[in-house]
């Protein structure tokens, strides 16, 4: 079975790809996992249940591990007012649910973010994924290819822009207004790329309620609230790539006005809803409007034509990269390796799709599998569609027990080694 681990993207003032020799006070582990425990306590009618539940917290340096409670194997052990252990090698991390040992932890990576607020948001958005099972959100995420395209992109930034005058509107029915166009941008870049609709949802549903659930636990209040949702909204457009990003922006601004209409919104999601169809009728969106030509007029409101050329200009860039990355994985020698078991974390921000066909390159990513352990810190590696191969460039040296190549290198288990093809590519191979 594959198990994917990706870092949730909460804030943009924290790293979310770890911290570098984190600086851990143990003494306030017991603290933090109490003002958590009180914080899902204190909004169970948010889910109509306390997702309070198994928290592991990582040192990403040492892979020490600090939980709130045992684990079923007995492999942690009692501290004053924690767990504590050594998470194995094989296990890759970020900020997820992780299974391991007999439970599923909120797994966070250290250091925890200063404020209060962003940390019990990091760690109960964590929890809602663990819990999401028992509130009947069996959901995977799926890669949004077009949202790295250039008219992808533009109404994309589109919606995101309506989204922001929604938030800084003086008046409900001025804020409904523009939440209404943003819908427009949304179901128009439907239109444009069949399919997408069905993929934007199940990561909105996977990452959006998740982020939704963090955020409403955080403790701020209303205004706070907003104030924080309009600071990310304005600088997501820095975010390199936006195919598994934009869901932590979208369905919290939805949410955040839902939720003045009615506190139980969220508890008529399921795992089949159609999130767009239930915004557009939440804010009585007119389906008639969707023209090319009003949506055309709609977006000056919007700098639109400033969101249009700086994405014609980005366009032209991002073409060349993705050429050159085609070349690398597809064309020069290259290490091929079939994904048989395979546990992964990566960055989800920076991902460069390049075709539906072809898959997606991750800049940096962990992957362990039966054939050992895969860490690419720089370069790239390209997974295929439904990541079932993963190809990184020319292996360099070649041992019995580790691999290395320009920016990779494999810790190679007992069975398996490479073997090179009459293309001058290179296979992982399992010894008979």
């Amino acid at each position: 079975m594959k198990s994917i681990v990706c870092i949730v993207l909460i804030s943009f003032s924290i790293s979310v790809a770890g911290a570098q020799n984190p600086v851990i006070n143990t003494d306030s582990i017991p603290y933090y996992f109490n003002q958590v425990k009180q914080a899902t306590r204190e909004n169970i009618k948010i889910w109509d249940k306390d997702i309070y539940g198994p928290i592991m917290f990582v040192n990403p340096d040492t892979r020490v591990v600090y939980c709130n409670e045992p684990d079923k194997d007995s492999a942690l052990v009692a501290k004053d007012g924690y767990y504590t252990g050594t998470l194995p090698k094989e296990i890759s991390f970020q900020n997820t649910s992780l299974d391991w040992n007999g439970k599923t932890w909120a797994t966070v990576v250290l250091p925890l973010p200063a404020n209060k607020y962003q940390r019990i948001d990091l760690i109960t958005h964590e929890l809602f994924h663990s819990a999401q099972l028992s509130l009947g959100y069996d959901i995977g995420g799926s890669d949004n290819y077009h949202l790295d395209d250039k008219d992808g992109r533009i109404y994309l930034r589109l919606e995101i822009e309506a989204l922001i005058k929604a938030l800084k509107a003086k008046r409900l029915s001025l804020a409904e207004e523009h939440l209404r166009n943003a819908l427009i941008f949304r179901r128009y870049r439907h239109l444009i790329y069949s399919g997408s609709q069905l993929s934007e949802n199940k990561l909105e549903l996977l990452e959006g309620l998740a982020t939704y659930t963090g955020q409403m636990m955080s403790g701020r209040d209303k205004w706070q609230l907003r104030e924080y949702l309009i600071d990310r909204l304005e600088n997501y457009d820095k975010t390199p790539t936006f195919v598994r990003s934009f869901a932590y922006e979208t369905v919290p601004v939805y949410g955040f006005f839902l939720y003045q209409k009615d506190n139980n919104w969220n508890k008529g999601i399921t795992g089949e809803t159609d999130l767009t169809e239930f915004f557009e009728e939440a804010f009585e969106l007119d389906m008639r409007i969707i023209l090319p030509s009003y949506v055309g007029q709609v977006a000056e409101d919007y700098h639109g034509r400033k969101i249009r050329d700086e994405e014609t200009i980005r366009s032209e860039k991002n073409a060349i990269t993705v050429n050159g990355l085609r070349d690398k994985f597809l064309e020069k020698p290259h290490l091929e390796i079939k994904l048989e078991n395979m546990n992964m974390s990566f960055n989800p921000v920076n991902l460069i799709p390049l075709d539906v066909d072809e898959g997606t390159v991750y800049p940096t990513v962990r992957i362990s599998d039966n054939w050992g352990i895969l860490t690419v810190t720089s370069g790239g590696a390209l997974l295929s569609p439904g990541q079932v191969w993963v190809v990184v460039s020319e292996p360099l040296e070649i041992k019995e027990d580790e691999v290395i190549g320009n920016g990779w290198r494999i810790e190679l288990n007992k069975g398996y080694y490479l073997e090179k093809n009459n293309q001058g590519n290179y296979l992982m191979t399992k010894k008979k």
